[in-house]
């Protein structure tokens, strides 16, 4: 986006970072330091949004001033931005006020969310969300962020590469959807917002959505600020300007150029002639066209006559090379001379001086998808060991002709390798192994990049003369493995069997086993 702001700066990242720890530490000990931390960060989130409040009014006091300037040009993007701030503002306000409501519940009618009383009170915000009016409260905010969310979106655009990074953090930051909790079990947005938190909490949590609207405000403000310049067009010179489809062409072919005036007035076309002849001129410039009846270097000359602003002629000298050459077809694989079964192999193909939409390609035991000059090619299940062909046609001046062909091997994706901190196996001190979140696949070495999602395995250990084995069904380690893992001693083996994986094509492999030392 440009001259946009990150989503997050790092204080808003390291703020967000605490408020999840002091969450998850409520679990084990709601002590009064714990509560005052949350108030701390209440506070902090505050004074943020109030710093980003002060910065968007600046920047909506440019965009006026702009408006008040030109409001031919600035007038659609300044009837955003009002439209984003109004939103904003509603948004931020509605959280404002069931804040107030949750403060005023817990500490009487005098009491504001910067002051009240009884932060350890789990029951209120629960009370006020979730049980109170059957949720109602919930549902509508839930609404006035998806809709503020869909505000952002509308005015991003996902192929473009700058908005992408946008694209994606406001959808993660705005997310209502259900959570998954323990066991897969999917809890409501609201209950894992608003349930078994003490009160500073929930009004931290609001606080936090506050700031993080008001950042996004700030973010579309100079985004659309930007868009101003962005969709005016500065000319400082005037100059021909040549422009080739393809300096080289191949011999049967046709040479094609654009030819124009760099700047022009459309109320003054230019007249362009060359090698002798006046071109047409449409939309600005003239389309030179020269058939290529041999091959070898080409030359052609002209010039272009333009009225100055006093209505005088003025001549421009043009003229350029290019070569014709005989048809030879450019097959390249993006990753290797290699196609890996149900994956998507990028390939492209092209023949020098001809349009890539003349080019006419089949291809044996692959499915492809066209994507510009490129070919996404996914080899048909059972292919493997296999080899595909692929051959390249090209239409020139209406007649069909075969530039070339190249092979390519269908190969099985390698299996991934199961690894649990970056280790295969091997010396493993049993507190980084107890550590670790669980076991991931590993593609060492592959020159694709695919994910592998590990979906079980077993712990298994020797104890009394016994094998005990205990089973996950995810990727991470369960409670029960980690205590399996804590109760055995320096020097014993901890192996981990069976290990499955699903592939990007579904399908799910096994691994086989990986054994550690404990050191």
């Amino acid at each position: 986006m440009s001259g946009g702001n990150c989503p997050e700066t790092p204080r808003q990242k390291m703020i967000g970072m605490m408020y999840l720890f002091l969450t998850a530490m409520l679990a084990l000990n709601v002590s009064g330091e714990l509560l005052q931390a949350f108030v701390t960060m209440d506070e902090g989130f505050v004074q943020s949004r109030e710093t980003v409040e002060k910065k968007n009014n600046v920047l909506y006091a440019q965009f006026e001033n702009a408006y008040t300037t030109n409001e031919q040009k600035v007038g659609a993007y300044w009837d955003k931005a009002n439209k984003i701030k109004e939103e904003a503002e509603a948004l931020v306000s509605h959280m404002q006020d069931l804040k107030l409501q949750f403060a005023q519940k817990s500490s009487g009618p005098e009491a504001t969310p910067e002051n009240y009383t009884g932060i350890d009170n789990q029951d209120i915000a629960p009370q006020v969300m979730i049980t109170e009016q059957g949720g109602e409260r919930s549902k509508v905010l839930k609404e006035k962020i998806n809709q503020f969310k869909e505000l952002l979106l509308s005015h991003l655009d996902e192929n473009e590469p700058e908005d992408t990074t946008f694209i994606h953090a406001y959808k993660n930051v705005f997310n209502t959807e259900p959570i998954a909790g323990e066991k897969d079990v999917k809890k409501s947005w609201e209950s894992t917002k608003f349930e078994h938190v003490p009160l500073s909490a929930s009004m931290a949590m609001l606080s936090k959505i506050q700031g993080d609207v008001r950042n996004a405000e700030s973010d579309m403000i100079a985004y659309l600020y930007n868009k101003i310049d962005q969709a005016s067009y500065k000319f400082t010179k005037v100059e021909p300007l040549v422009i080739p489809e393809d300096k080289s062409v191949v011999k049967g072919g046709t040479y094609r150029a654009k030819i124009l005036m760099a700047a022009y007035d459309e109320t003054a076309l230019p007249q362009i002639t060359v090698n002798g002849k006046e071109l047409l001129v449409e939309g600005g410039y003239g389309m030179l066209e020269i058939p290529a009846t041999s091959v070898g270097d080409k030359k052609w000359t002209g010039h272009i006559l333009m009225k100055q602003p006093d209505g005088t002629p003025k001549k421009y000298e043009i003229g350029s090379d290019y070569i014709v050459n005989q048809p030879n077809a450019v097959i390249s694989p993006t990753k290797m001379n290699v196609f890996y079964e149900g994956v998507d192999n990028p390939v492209e193909i092209s023949v020098p001086g001809v349009n890539s939409r003349d080019l006419k390609v089949t291809m044996t035991n692959v499915t492809p998808r066209k994507n510009g000059n490129e070919y996404i090619v996914k080899p048909q299940a059972g292919t493997a060991g296999k080899k595909s062909i692929i051959t390249v046609s090209a239409e020139l001046d209406g007649k069909v002709q075969k530039i070339g062909s190249q092979e390519f091997r269908i190969k099985r994706v390698p299996d991934p390798i199961p690894v649990v901190a970056g280790l295969s196996g091997g010396k493993i001190a049993k507190n980084l192994l107890r550590a670790q979140s669980g076991v991931f696949a590993d593609m060492k070495d592959f020159d694709f990049d695919l994910k592998f999602n590990i979906t079980r395995f077993t712990v298994s250990v020797l104890k009394n003369g016994y094998i005990v084995d205990e089973v996950s069904k995810s990727s991470s380690f369960t409670d029960a493995q980690r205590e399996l893992i804590g109760n055995m001693n320096r020097g014993q083996k901890v192996s981990i069997e069976d290990v499955r994986a699903k592939g990007p094509d579904g399908r799910t492999r096994s691994l086989g086993t990986i054994t550690f030392v404990l050191d």
